[in-house]
């Protein structure tokens, strides 16, 4: 299990410029993912690491409750300034929460599990876990292009940070892993994303973000195609592409 200390020290650090991602709060992404999970009335629901409380607001008018947990007290405390009057907001990890076994009837898990190096499948098991008979895990993350691109993508992120590369297969099978059925993909594509804003609020340095930068400049045709990249004199834009892996926790019957 990686250092949860790094873990928190690392998102503390984000927390400040978070919600300045374009990408993050994308109507598009968010609206997907909050149709995505069927919602109804009377949920209970989870966000695991909810960051700044972009999807706990936009699941909060369709339930409830929300509690959005994460493992970054700066984080909470800015999902705090700005939650709807049904989300309570807390520190915690996804991979030792500490709900009971079977308290909610939905949990959301975006952009959590890249980097869950070495624990994705505890994580798994532990939403699983604490998770109703017929409760649903909607978890999504962001893929290559195309399998062609994986290489630079995987080296890409490689420049930025320690993460996994992954397909909706694998995603998958994760949800598969921790005892889920039904297990459902869905793909969101968000036009023309900015790598400039990306790179100036993911607290990079200097040197990083003109590295970063430039290897989006100089990827290959192949990449650019499947990115449908387009460029200006000061940024890169690209269609995002996104996972939405939606699997139920069975009933004990069945």
């Amino acid at each position: 299990m990686k250092d949860v200390y790094r873990d928190r020290q690392y998102w503390d650090d984000r927390s400040r410029d978070f919600s300045k991602l374009e990408w993050a709060s994308r109507q598009g992404y968010v609206e997907m993912l909050v149709q995505a999970g069927d919602l109804r009335s009377d949920d209970v629901v989870l966000d695991i690491g909810t960051g700044t409380g972009i999807i706990a607001r936009a699941v909060a008018p369709f339930v409830e409750t929300v509690v959005g947990v994460d493992i970054s007290e700066e984080m909470i405390k800015a999902s705090k300034a700005t939650a709807a009057a049904n989300c309570e907001c807390e520190i915690g990890d996804a991979r030792n929460l500490r709900f009971p076994t079977g308290h909610f009837s939905r949990a959301f898990a975006r952009m959590v599990f890249h980097g869950l190096i070495e624990s994705g499948d505890a994580a798994a098991k532990e939403c699983c876990r604490v998770l109703r008979p017929g409760g649903k895990f909607i978890l999504s993350e962001g893929i290559p292009p195309s399998p062609a691109a994986e290489p630079w993508y995987t080296e890409m992120f490689r420049l930025k940070e320690e993460r996994l590369t992954f397909s909706p297969e694998i995603l998958q099978g994760l949800l598969s892993r921790a005892g889920l059925t039904e297990v459902q993909t869905l793909i969101h594509i968000s036009p023309q994303v900015s790598i400039a804003n990306w790179l100036e609020n993911g607290s990079l340095s200097s040197d990083q973000r003109r590295e970063l930068m430039q290897v989006h400049l100089d990827m290959p045709a192949e990449v650019r195609k499947a990115y449908n990249a387009t460029f200006t004199e000061s940024d890169v834009f690209l269609d995002m592409k996104f996972a939405i892996v939606v699997g139920t926790k069975p009933n004990t019957a069945d």
